[in-house]
């Protein structure tokens, strides 16, 4: 993975970042408290990753398809009890590319499976 977050794209990318550190939802949970603070742990029946948007487009078993990582954020969110962005939604779009600076650096591994 290797993202530009000079420029023009900075402010997307502060903004991101201060979404992914921030409580949200009903549980006031963070994406960083599971996807730094917990990962290895499990919550239910899953591992909680390290949040990284390497493996993207992904097959998850619970879907039975191929699923874009905004989907996945929207499913986080409404795991937290918190209200969705739509996708495509400028909040969507500045915390994939957070996401992917995280993911600097490490390989592509997509399409990635997990159930």
């Amino acid at each position: 993975m290797s993202v530009r977050v000079d420029g023009p794209a900075r402010a997307s990318f502060e903004t991101g970042r201060t979404l992914y550190y921030e409580r949200q939802g009903q549980l006031d949970l963070s994406c960083a408290q599971c996807h730094e603070d917990n990962w290895g742990k499990r919550l239910r029946a899953e591992r909680i990753s390290q949040g990284h948007a390497n493996g993207f487009p992904i097959y998850r078993l619970e879907w039975q398809t191929l699923g874009s990582l905004q989907r996945r954020l929207r499913n986080c969110m409404t795991g937290l009890r918190a209200e969705a962005y739509e996708y495509g939604a400028p909040e969507n779009v500045n915390l994939e590319l957070f996401l992917m600076w995280r993911a600097r650096g490490m390989q592509v591994e997509t399409p990635a499976v997990r159930p």
